[in-house]
């Protein structure tokens, strides 16, 4: 079973970084937040988990089709007969596509 989130839990990351060239320091917060700031600054920016859950099924559902068709085509070239791939459906708000650069 996991560890309920009751308490402040941050972390440096290993390879991200903002503009100038600082590494970010991710914070997950009780409430079900999560917070970006570059070490060192004290702006923070913060994203509900949910946000970044939705995120995450949009970019991942990408990556599955992704995949799907470099076999398409893999098989095409071979001579193999087989249906194209459908892209899955756009199912939250445009602005996350966009976002992701997808669309």
């Amino acid at each position: 079973m996991a560890t309920l989130l009751a308490k402040r839990i941050s972390r440096e990351t290993l390879a991200v970084t903002d503009h100038p060239g600082r590494k970010i320091i991710v914070t997950l917060e009780p409430g079900d937040m999560i917070t970006f700031r570059a070490k060192g600054k004290r702006m923070a920016y913060e994203v509900p988990l949910a946000a970044c859950y939705n995120l995450a099924l949009i970019f991942t559902v990408n990556s599955w089709y992704k995949e799907k068709m470099k076999v398409w085509k893999e098989k095409k070239k071979m001579g193999y007969r087989c249906r194209k791939p459908k892209r899955i459906s756009a199912i939250f708000n445009q602005k996350y596509y966009e976002a992701l650069k997808l669309k």
